[in-house]
């Protein structure tokens, strides 16, 4: 119950401590890190920038409000007469905060492993998507150039430096004779990637 209660319900029945808040604070806590988690185990060699911004476009306001309203959340709402009457019940904001507050329940009922279920299987497609714009920069770049109607790009390692497991790569990515990023790193396919993200912001594509 209280992971569905509105402060402003709850000072209308004269206990603020029985409203979602405290429990919505847990819930973004475990959100954050579920996703973090996923995206991580999906994509063993991304850095942090781009996992970061992948894990924002999971755990957005209008993205968790769409997942509370997917399963009703929106219907159950406990609201106080004011906020009721100023529709609260349809804010993007207060379901989001809602959706937060019931994985936080979750998680202190079940534990993780049960707040992680209960995100897989809300976030499953989302979070798939977003992992596949995470790992590979490569097929994104190269679907933008074939869009323009440019082939391929080409990626040349140009350096390797050190040996062992501390060999770094210097990969370049050229597309029609033009290098237009380059990347760094321990493993080519890494390099590669690191590429590609430079080549994609070189060009404007993201």
């Amino acid at each position: 119950m209280r992971a569905i209660t509105h402060p402003s319900r709850a000072e209308e029945e004269g206990d603020l401590g029985q409203s979602y808040e405290r429990l919505e604070f847990l819930g973004d806590a475990v959100l954050s890190l579920v996703v973090a988690e996923r995206l991580m185990e999906r994509n063993p060699e991304a850095r942090e920038g781009r996992l970061t911004r992948s894990r924002a476009s999971l755990v957005n306001r209008d993205a968790l409000a769409r997942c509370a309203r997917q399963i009703g959340l929106d219907a159950f709402v406990r609201l106080g007469r004011g906020a009721e009457k100023q529709g609260a019940r349809a804010s993007d904001a207060v379901l989001a905060d809602v959706f937060e507050a019931v994985l936080g329940a979750i998680h202190t009922d079940g534990g993780f492993d049960a707040a992680r279920a209960f995100l897989d299987d809300q976030l499953g497609d989302r979070l798939a998507e977003a992992a596949h714009a995470v790992a590979d920069a490569k097929t994104r770049l190269n679907e933008a150039l074939q869009r323009d109607g440019v082939t391929c790009a080409e990626y040349r390692t140009v350096a390797e430096l050190g040996a062992g497991e501390f060999t770094e790569f210097h990969v370049d990515v050229v597309v029609e004779g033009r290098t237009v990023g380059a990347g760094v790193a321990r493993s080519k396919k890494e390099a590669e990637q690191l590429a590609a993200e430079v080549a994609l912001r070189t060009l404007g594509v993201e």
